[in-house]
């Protein structure tokens, strides 16, 4: 179970879809049966090559199965030639016929098998199966080739491929614009891109069989000099790889080309605005004064009358007051004040002055009492100018309204500038979409490579975002990895959807962080504007709740608010403030489920289960709740007392019995991958006294168990301490044979998915079977889950499983009312069966 609920069962298995062409009538009502008895879905039977196309088109059927001998004009041949060339289905021959010139000709329609009659079902089935598997290859690589094609086209860089003389085969639009020809197909690479060393202007030879030779081709970007069309010389990074084919030949070069004009000129004014930087700083010493007790100055340096632009005689002698703003003039009389009275030693305040053109020049002064002696009292004023700074707080404010981290817009301009944007979509009865966006799975992306690493993600994904908008749009970050980007003026949901879909594609777009590629993607949910909500915390909360359903349909995808979502948001707010409190009131609790060994039919484990007795909803199941509890903080801390409760229970139980119990507890997805699992493991043992090897740990298959290095030492330390280690939910993942043996589990829980209708289902019989056979072969023992029938356990038993739980033997309860469902011998059914 992912976490600590019951399974649920898998959904059917939807049958492939097949077409019958044969010209007897006996033989397609015969192969007809013969399809369905072995699961599949027959569209229909037709007799002539004519019919199979059009049925063909009509229809669109996973696989054909043709005879070549048909009624009309036109044979099982060139229908399938026809087929395959027009509608890519694939077509199995079926056929009497084995001569070379027959084979040779169905060869020539390019089938996806050949089988002469008469043959066996199995021959048959597997025929079927092969063809629908190839035939499925097949498409996922039409798929990429047009994926590709249109990645090529929409990328920015130029794209080029060359064959292994040099000539081009393959250019992108970029490829054209950069070099400013058309029609680069057919062309010696070497002639249309002519790049050259930025230092020595050597040219580089695009010729493959040189460049493999003597191994030039860059691995990674270097730089250069394109010689433009019109003669000019562009900087570019561009990158060189030979292409070959399966056997390690030189098939050509794969180029790419990054025009970096706007880099270098961006780089270059960078460099004059800092010369002038440090000519600036290096020529604008301290302007320093001597000012009496009458406010006037005494002596002046230069730095002084540059920055008020007076020269030295008008200034000395004259009142700085006449200089200075008045409200400033007062405020630092009484700086002035404390030095005399001697309050202070120093002080240093901020004032303005005005410049001879009336500028108005911000100072940070400080100031000092010159020992007096025999002379009248003098104050020594340094006068620094910040202006600068001034302005540059003006820019902190300006920051006020935007993220500090990406430096798109925060909730405050979010909320200024959208609802500006409402006011004006309600003056033009026009419409915007309120997008709130969250990346999928961007906590793994702190978690194994950092926060600093996260950082460069989150300013990543707001580039790509801001890019990637129109410039009507607004774009803002929430906190966090969740954004929300406002998209105005759209007309319809059409035009919404190519937006996200468009920043779909932009955010799923590998990006480099250090040493690691990191690829991400986005869920997105959408609220309208007039049409869900007439103000922007509305309509953003509208969008949250679409985004929730977006995560909860698999992430990855965009969502639209719909008015029940509303209902679901609450719910889960709700929820989420009740789990917060939920342990401090006592209101969770666990229940029991009894495993039963079949060597004897008694019970040899329990699996606990935890319910949550609301105080307004009543007993909720784990289904309910626990999406929430993994979302909420308290995932660890419910996990923890779920551990313990459950390991208390399980010594109690188990003192002075002479058949102890051994207790299955399953464990919270953030307990497993923060590694907290091991110390809340510890620490129940020490407190209940429970023997280690009396608590089994289960571990969800599939959203839980990956082979990797953090698993592996996850598993190593939790059988240190003595405890078992069950793989749960098994069949519901990808779990090979070596992956298990890697692993090393001490039990397999067979998912119910598998073991419903076991005994009348062909395939999960063949399923459960191999499971169990894999299991001796790697000496683990076996439960399997979800028993409800007497034909089940019958088939269970028969085919050596070790263990099994289900409705059949006793629903999950109470632990008075388990313990009292023991004491009476624990009866098949005895506990809450059938209710």
């Amino acid at each position: 179970m992912t976490t600590m609920t019951e399974p649920a069962a898998a959904a059917p298995r939807v049958p492939p879809t097949l077409l019958v062409v044969e010209d007897e009538s006996v033989v397609a009502m015969d192969l007809d049966g013969q399809l369905h008895d072995m699961g599949y879905r027959v569209c229909g039977c037709v007799d002539n090559g004519r019919a199979a196309i059009e049925r063909a088109r009509s229809d669109r059927p996973d696989l054909i199965l043709m005879d070549i001998v048909l009624k009309g004009e036109i044979d099982g041949v060139a229908a399938a030639a026809q087929i395959a060339r027009e509608l890519h289905i694939p077509v199995l021959f079926l056929t009497a016929y084995s001569d070379d010139q027959t084979v040779e000709r169905a060869a020539g329609a390019w089938p996806y098998g050949y089988l002469t009659k008469p043959f066996q079902n199995r021959e048959l089935r597997a025929g079927i199966e092969v063809a629908l598997r190839k035939a499925d290859v097949e498409r996922k690589l039409r798929e990429s080739e047009r994926w590709l094609a249109a990645v090529l086209r929409g990328v920015g860089d130029a794209v080029i491929a060359t064959d292994a003389v040099g000539r081009v085969g393959l250019a992108n639009p970029a490829a054209e614009r950069l070099l400013g020809l058309d029609g680069l197909e057919g062309r010696l690479a070497a002639e249309v891109v002519r790049l050259r060393d930025p230092v020595g202007g050597a040219v580089l030879a695009l010729v493959p069989d040189t460049l493999h030779a003597t191994r030039q081709c860059a691995p990674a970007c270097r730089a250069a000099l394109l010689d433009g069309h019109d003669g000019a010389a562009i900087p570019v990074d561009y990158t060189i790889g030979t292409i070959s084919d399966d056997a390690g030949r030189l098939g050509g070069l794969a180029i790419v080309l990054h025009d970096v004009r706007e880099r270098v000129a961006a780089q270059e004014r960078l460099a004059r605005s800092e010369h002038r930087f440090r000519g600036a700083f290096d020529n604008a010493p301290l302007g320093l004064a001597l000012i009496d007790d009458g406010n006037r100055f005494v002596r002046v340096n230069r730095a002084l009358c540059r920055l008020l632009g007076v020269d030295a005689g008008r200034l000395v002698g004259a009142d700085q007051a006449a200089f200075g703003d008045a409200s400033d003039n007062a405020i630092e009389k009484e700086f002035l004040r404390d030095l005399v009275q001697g309050r202070s030693e120093a002080v240093q305040y901020e004032r303005r002055y005005h410049g001879r053109d009336g500028q108005v020049i911000w100072a940070l002064v400080s100031a000092s009492l010159l020992p007096a002696n025999a002379d009248p009292e003098q104050f020594l004023v340094q006068i620094n100018d910040v202006t600068e700074r001034k302005r540059a707080e003006h820019a902190l404010e300006h920051l006020a309204h935007h993220d500090a981290l990406t430096g798109v817009a925060n909730r405050t301009l979010l909320n200024e500038e959208v609802e500006h944007e409402i006011a004006v979509a309600r003056r033009q009865k026009s419409r915007l979409a309120v997008v709130f966006l969250d990346l999928d799975y961007f906590k793994h992306v702190n978690d194994s490579l950092g926060h600093e690493a996260g950082d460069m993600v989150l300013k990543e994904i707001s580039a790509r975002l801001t890019r990637t908008v129109r410039t009507i749009d607004i774009v803002g970050r929430m906190g966090g990895d969740e954004f929300v980007v406002v998209l105005c003026g759209v007309t319809d949901t059409r035009g919404v959807l190519a937006l996200t879909d468009k920043l779909r594609t932009e955010c799923a777009k590998p990006m480099t962080v250090g040493a690691h590629e990191v690829r991400l993607a986005v869920s997105m949910g959408v609220s309208l504007f007039p049409d869900d909500a007439q103000d922007f915390r509305t309509l953003l909360r509208f969008a949250d709740s679409a985004l929730y359903q977006a995560k909860g349909e698999g992430r990855n995808n965009v969502q639209f608010y719909r008015p029940e979502l509303t209902a679901q948001m609450e719910m889960r707010t709700r929820l989420g403030a009740g789990l917060r409190v939920a342990l401090e009131r006592n209101e969770l609790e666990m229940h029991y489920q009894p495993i039963v060994a079949l060597d004897d039919d008694l019970p040899a484990a329990a699996e606990a289960l935890i319910r949550w007795r609301h105080p307004e909803l009543g007993l909720l199941l784990p289904g309910v709740f626990l999406p929430v509890l993994e979302e909420s903080s308290m995932g660890e801390a419910i996990g923890a007392w779920a551990m313990l409760e459950a390991c208390r229970q399980a010594a109690r139980w188990n003192a002075g019995n002479a058949r102890p119990l051994r207790m299955g507890v399953n464990v919270t997805a953030a307990q497993f991958k923060s590694g907290a699992i091991v110390g809340t493991v510890e620490n129940a043992l020490r407190e209940t006294g429970l023997a280690s090897d009396r608590l089994c740990i289960e571990i969800t298959e599939h959203s839980q168990l990956t082979d990797d290095a953090h698993t592996r030492a996850m598993l190593a330390a939790l059988k240190s301490l003595g405890v078992l280690v069950a793989i749960d939910d098994f069949g519901t993942g990808y779990s090979s044979l070596g992956y298990i043996s890697r692993l090393r589990p001490d039990e397999l829980k067979i998912d119910k998915s598998l073991v419903t209708d076991v005994d009348s289902d062909p395939e999960r019989a063949g399923l459960v079977t191999a499971a169990l056979a894999m299991a001796r072969s790697l000496n683990l023992e076996v439960v399997s889950e979800g028993v409800e029938t007497e034909a089940e356990l019958a088939f269970l038993r028969a085919h050596g499983c070790d263990m099994v739980q289900g409705f059949l033997y006793a629903r999950p309860a109470t632990a008075a009312e388990f313990e009292h469902w023991m004491a009476r011998g624990a009866p098949p059914g005895g506990m809450h069966a059938g209710a």
